[in-house]
């Protein structure tokens, strides 16, 4: 994180609004004494640590009610720098984060507007759990104060031990090595292992690379022997497929002369039996000329017969003819006539169609109509639910804020608690002091005895030894007398120290405790401010509780009547599905009555043509019945012939009767 800017206005000794801008490295802040120069490290800490070491009203200028902090920060995201801009007021219920866009050259907000969340964001941000945690990292590693930026260093061991390593961290590197890196030095030496293994067999490779290589040698020589080998035999082979493929061509050449062998002999059997064929057709044809020359006359007969007959053929196709036209023409028109009642039907359908489109349709409007307004009721019911949950959500969040402002209440209470119990600081300093003072004047006096003993030992020997504090001659006697006297006295000094030594050791813990108490009591401000900042959100809360409700009330009314009406929907489901099926038979006939026009037209002039066809089947059915007249009569001029000619006609004509009789029953 890099702090880019601080921006104060109405805060302490800033009442016009003032930024201070800050730039990398070290930045020295200098000033008079009241200037404010402090105010700008507690502003960062108020805003971006939510640490402030006395009541926010304090942090105020005088005369004003509230004043507002700005800090712009730069942080390194996944997607690169951003800049964001944080906002505080003291005084007030004033919070805001808003991110710079480079690109449009404005700062876009955040939607942050409660401590809550600005809390949680910036824990995010900084990668903390929560906000003891954020305010403790400011206090005791960022923005300690000047009178207190030794205190850390001057606490009890223990004490010292305990608020060192949660801010170094100590337990997460002991955790670290205990669950990841205990075992790197065993997998560090296992490694080792299998690296001098691999050398010493790479060793012994390389320590046969001479033999290897002469070996290579040689099969280098014998490949090249075996390439020139190989080349030989290649020319070789290039030999024999040349070969191969002239023989091969031969091969085709021969087989292509069998193949026109064995042809040209089935061709020779073939004229052979064609040859015999036509010897026997020519004698049958003899014959029949024979047999042709006495029947000359029933011959003649008989191709008068088959030109009639070949007449009466192709009148009775064209009979065919004409009654299959008719009966196309007949088809078709039955088609017509068909389509002409399906179109009439359809006519009719689209006629009631248009009845029932008109009869259903206020029903179909009105089941329209209810449907909107159910819809509406729904979104209406759904928000309902929705505001529903939001109170829900509200009732939790404002019994988490009750919970938290009883907790801060009660430290709160702990604290003064505490503070009425502590004994006076400056009262333990002077006994600490005074008890430390009677100790070192023990010392100078334990000094200036032993001093004193070491010059009346050193008189042992002399007899004419003096006193060596007042000069006069000293008595042996006397001389022992006053050294038992000054060791009791060192041994009651030496106990009276050690007696001190406690009282002062006692004295600096009940010090300390109390210093520790003095720093909650200064924290007194920032949790009576976080009550008041707790009693408002839960203030808050409650209304916005209070309004949903209202809302609620208000549309519970409309939506009460969603049951009705969708019972009346219900019951006009039938008619709007008949609405909607008139709708699509409308739609299905609506050309039906121009269809029925243009078939009926249609069918007009193809009713005249099959009149015509009928009157010319007739006409040739009466030539039909004319020409078995005209034969009826030729046959009994026929019957005055001679016997040989009616002997051999009479099964001629027989056979062209038969074939006409049949002729005129197919007709």
């Amino acid at each position: 994180m890099k702090i880019d800017s601080v921006t104060l206005e109405n805060v302490k000794s800033y009442e016009e609004r003032t930024t201070i801008d800050l730039r990398g490295g070290v930045n020295a802040i200098l000033g008079e004494n009241g200037s404010g120069k402090s105010t700008i490290q507690e502003a960062i800490g108020f805003a971006l640590f939510d640490s402030l070491p006395f009541n926010n009203n304090e942090f105020v200028r005088e005369g004003e009610s509230s004043g507002t902090v700005e800090v712009v920060i730069e942080l390194r995201e996944d997607d690169g720098v951003q800049k964001y801009r944080i906002t505080r007021s003291a005084g007030r219920s004033n919070y805001g984060v808003a991110r710079y866009d480079p690109i449009e050259d404005e700062w876009i907000d955040q939607d942050i507007d409660k401590k809550d969340q600005l809390v949680n964001w910036l824990c995010a941000r900084f990668d903390l759990e929560d906000k003891d945690e954020l305010t403790k990292i400011w206090e005791s590693c960022i923005g300690v104060p000047q009178t207190r930026f030794l205190s850390d260093f001057a606490q009890t061991p223990r004490n010292r031990k305990n608020t060192f390593d949660e801010l170094l961290g100590v337990d997460d590197y002991e955790e670290s090595f205990n669950g990841a890196l205990k075992q790197v030095p065993e997998e560090i030496a296992d490694e080792q292992d299998d690296l001098r293994e691999e050398i010493q067999q790479l060793t012994g490779e390389v320590q046969s690379l001479p033999e290897q290589r002469t070996k290579q040698t040689n099969l280098e020589s014998g490949i090249e022997e075996l390439n020139a080998r190989i080349q030989k035999k290649q020319e070789e082979k290039d030999e024999v497929e040349s070969t191969f493929d002239e023989l091969d061509a031969l091969k085709d050449q021969l087989d292509e002369l069998d193949d026109e062998v064995a042809s040209v002999e089935q061709e020779i059997e073939s004229q052979e039996s064609a040859l015999e064929t036509a010897q026997e057709e020519l004698a049958r044809a003899q014959a029949a000329a024979e047999k042709c020359e006495e029947a000359a006359e029933g011959h003649e007969a008989y191709e008068a017969a088959r030109e009639r007959r070949e007449q009466l053929t192709e009148r009775k196709e064209r009979l065919n003819e004409l009654r299959q036209e008719k009966q196309e023409k007949q088809a078709t028109v039955q088609q017509l006539e068909n389509e002409i009642e399906s179109l009439k039907e359809d006519v009719e359908t689209l006629q009631q169609a248009r009845e029932n489109l008109e009869q259903y349709r206020e029903d179909k409007e009105r089941y329209e109509v209810l449907g909107e307004r159910i819809n509406e009721l729904e979104q209406k019911k759904q928000k309902v639910d929705r505001l529903q949950n939001e109170i829900g959500d509200l009732e939790e969040e404002a019994h988490g804020v009750l919970h938290d402002l009883r907790d801060r209440k009660q430290l709160i209470a702990e604290i003064e608690a505490e503070a009425a119990a502590t004994e006076d600081i400056d009262d333990l300093t002077d006994k600490v002091n005074e008890r430390e003072v009677k100790r070192q004047s023990l010392a100078a006096e334990k000094e200036d005895i032993e001093e004193h003993l070491g010059l009346l030992r050193d008189t042992d020997a002399d007899e004419d030894a003096v006193c060596p504090t007042c000069g006069e001659p000293l008595d042996p006697d006397d001389r022992e007398e006053r050294i038992a006297e000054q060791e009791a006295r060192l041994e009651e000094i030496e106990q009276e120290r050690k007696r001190l030594a406690e009282e002062i050791e006692e004295l600096e813990e009940r010090l300390e405790e109390a210093k520790a108490v003095q720093d909650r009591v200064a924290q007194l401000g920032v949790h009576r401010e976080a009550v008041a900042d707790l009693e408002e959100t839960l203030a808050n809360l409650s209304t916005e509780k209070v309004k949903k409700r209202e809302k609620i009330e208000s549309l519970e009314e409309e939506v009460d009547e969603l049951p009705s009406l969708r019972e009346e929907r219900e019951s006009l489901e039938d008619a709007e599905k008949a609405f909607h099926r008139a709708e699509t038979r409308i739609e299905d006939n609506e050309n039906a009555p121009e269809e029925l026009e243009r078939v009926e037209s249609q069918l007009k002039p193809r009713g005249k043509k099959l009149k015509s066809w009928k009157s010319r089947l007739r006409s040739s059915t009466m030539s039909k019945l004319n020409w078995m007249w005209l034969r009826k009569r030729s046959t009994n001029t026929n019957r005055t012939t001679s016997s040989t000619s009616r002997t051999n006609s009479k099964p001629l004509n027989s056979t062209i009767e038969s074939r006409l009789s049949e002729s005129m029953r197919t007709s």
